[in-house]
């Protein structure tokens, strides 16, 4: 503990001393106040370690959620039932198991009128010699204001120690929720004699969290990120020190997850720490949910567009404009990147609101960023990591890449949609001497250039991947592309859509032929590639047909007769496939025009088996109909009536 932290609550501890080691009954109990989050119960904690020696003996009790006197003799019960066979500690059954119900006539004033009766059950305590030496016996009652018994009982009954039993208790509450309550008022002058307000003791708390963390990787790069950590949580004006034990928690996780050679990069690990603080915050406070994450992006441009349609002399805001809390929390922070975070936005929203750590995007992601830069880089992505560059070598690596960017010599969409999103986004920032409709129409011919030499069909990543969200725009390779804000850049996305999916169009004749012959060699492969696939990487998709409607382009004989050449095993897992492929997710036009492709194999296989009859490969054939292709044909004939009637009623 530094200095300055025993500063912070020293006084509280000096006299908390003084009160426990009374050789006499003060008659008062002590009450610790502070907001919650605080660190009251941490800081009680902390001193009954420090104190719990053979002179001093505390019993802690929580309150919370207790809604019956009963209730807290629970709580002594576990506390003290451990040690009833020890010599001189034999409680009474009637301490456990039994209550004195009467009323408790509590004089206020002590001018002996009463001032208040309140119904509550007095505990009838014989407490062991030990309990009744009030040098030893500290008693404890934590979070009162999250009780659920009535306020003037639970200070009735704690009254009942302080009073009648003279034993030292200490009080621990978020006072602020009884400060309109007058009957607090009133008990609090008879129970309690002294208050102190418990200031959230940062460093030391910090510190104990660190001791308890698991790797100690973890808690070697924790305790030299203290100043760090202080830092971020000054900006971020948050005292709340039960969210920092979660932080550091949460990191620990992480870290855990991390590639091998992520975990000695010092900036990485820094930067990682910031935004899970940062994000962490924000959301326990209150002041964004976890899908606001991704809603960062257009708050940061919408911010720049108001400064820039702001004259020179007028301020961002007026007096009585208010901000969003999108905006207060991106002005908070404006050392990181929270709009466009690393990993990704999509990663730390499912962190926040799913708790699951994507790990093959949180590798990609690490395994590509500007951490792991060296001289196997490509310039592309150096250009990308512009943050960390120097004005002359900004310079040359945009004249290098532009040269050969009009040389045409990148052949990945991925990678071209990169470069034109950094294109734009420098011409916007006004660093890059291009007009935005000058790099916009450069790229569109760039794109004409790739379909007319047919090398539109070999970019497999985007030419396979059909309709498939938001995410086809959002990222590739882990990165986030640049400029994507920019209606110049949507613009061009568009036009890459439109030319990838004449490209498919184009290549489907091969497409279909590689399928079949996928089909015939490897029937789990196949299975793959037509059903819905597992979680992966948004951006970097491997060939997959689930939302493509290639069935439309089957010839049905072609099918048959390769089918025909499999094993009857293989030949069910064929339809297994087709089943499962027509199992989730929405069945539109498009996909319903495989329809007519299935009735003609349907067709062609119900006239296999009759060819067939009497004979096993016969009446195999036909459980491939009937447990299969059968049921197939109906949804989607189901589907296809729903979708007419559906047209014609709103027509």
């Amino acid at each position: 503990m530094t200095q300055n932290d025993q500063r912070i609550n020293n006084h509280v501890e000096t006299y908390l001393d003084y009160y426990c080691q009374l050789s006499h009954a003060p008659e008062f109990a002590v009450l610790l106040k502070g907001q919650w989050g605080s660190g009251k119960t941490w800081f009680i904690n902390r001193y009954r370690e420090k104190s719990g020696d053979n002179n001093k003996r505390f019993l802690y009790i929580s309150l919370y959620g207790m809604s019956s006197l009963s209730d807290i003799d629970d709580e002594f019960f576990q506390l003290l039932h451990p040690i009833r066979s020890s010599k001189g500690m034999a409680i009474t059954e009637r301490i456990l198991k039994g209550l004195l119900k009467g009323s408790l006539k509590i004089d206020l004033n002590n001018d002996n009128k009463e001032e208040g009766t309140w119904s509550v059950q007095i505990p009838d305590i014989n407490l062991p010699e030990h309990l009744k030496d009030i040098n030893k016996s500290i008693l404890i009652f934590d979070d009162l204001e999250r009780c659920n018994i009535e306020l003037s009982s639970t200070l009735g009954y704690i009254n009942h120690f302080v009073e009648h039993q003279e034993l030292k208790v200490i009080l621990i509450a978020n006072e602020d929720k009884f400060t309109k309550d007058g009957i607090y008022k009133d008990i609090k002058e008879k129970l309690i004699g002294k208050t102190f307000d418990i200031s959230p003791d940062f460093e030391g708390a910090l510190e104990s969290f660190i001791i308890n963390v698991e790797s100690s990787e973890v808690r070697k790069f924790l305790s030299d990120s203290t100043e760090l950590i202080k830092d971020l949580y000054s900006k971020a004006e948050y005292e709340n020190l039960r969210n920092l034990k979660q932080i550091v928690l949460d990191f620990e996780r992480i870290f855990k997850l991390l590639p091998e050679e992520a975990k000695s990069k010092l900036e990485l690990l820094q930067d990682f720490l910031r935004l899970l603080m940062a994000f962490s915050i924000e959301i326990k406070r209150g002041a964004m949910f976890a899908s606001d994450i991704s809603k960062l992006l257009n708050e940061y441009v919408s911010g720049i567009g108001k400064r820039r349609s702001s004259s020179p002399n007028a301020a961002l805001k007026s007096d009585n404009e208010e901000q969003t809390s999108l905006q207060k929390i991106l002005d908070r922070y404006t050392v990181l990147n929270i709009h466009d975070p690393f990993p990704s936005t999509i990663w730390w929203q499912t962190f926040f609101d799913k708790g699951i750590i994507d790990l093959q995007e949180l590798k990609q992601s690490v395994l590509n960023s500007k951490y792991f830069q060296d001289e196997e880089t490509p310039d592309w992505k150096r250009l990308w990591h512009f943050s960390g560059l120097s004005d002359d070598d900004f310079d040359r690596l945009i004249a290098k890449i532009e040269l050969e960017y009009a040389d045409r010599e990148f052949t990945d969409i991925g990678i071209i949609i990169h470069i034109t999103g950094l294109f734009l986004s420098f011409s916007d920032a006004g660093i890059y001497n291009r007009s935005k409709k000058e790099i916009l129409e450069n790229s569109k011919l760039y794109i004409d250039y790739l379909r007319n030499s047919s090398q539109l069909e070999s970019s497999t990543q985007y030419v396979h991947s059909s309709k498939i969200g938001d995410y086809m725009f959002e990222s590739y390779l882990s990165l986030g592309f640049q400029g994507k804000e920019l209606e110049e850049f949507k613009e061009f996305t568009s036009y890459v859509y439109e030319a990838l999916e004449l490209a498919k169009v184009k290549s489907m004749p091969s497409l279909v032929q590689s399928l079949l012959s996928t089909m015939e060699s490897d029937v789990w492969k196949f299975y793959g590639l037509i059903c819905l696939p597992s979680l992966r990487e948004h951006d970097e998709l491997n060939q997959n047909y689930y939302r493509i409607p290639i069935f439309k382009h089957i010839e049905p004989v072609d099918f048959m007769q390769r089918l025909l050449l499999m094993k009857y095993e293989d030949r069910q897992h064929v339809f297994a496939a087709i089943k499962e492929r027509y199992k989730f997710g929405n069945i539109d036009d498009e996909f319903l025009g495989e329809l007519e492709c299935l009735k003609a194999i349907q067709v062609l296989l119900i006239k296999e088996a009759d060819c067939r009859k009497g004979k096993v490969s016969g009446y195999c054939l036909e459980l491939l109909n009937t447990h299969y292709l059968s049921g197939v044909i109906k949804k989607l004939e189901k589907i296809q009536l729903e979708k007419r009637v559906s047209t014609t009623s709103d027509s």
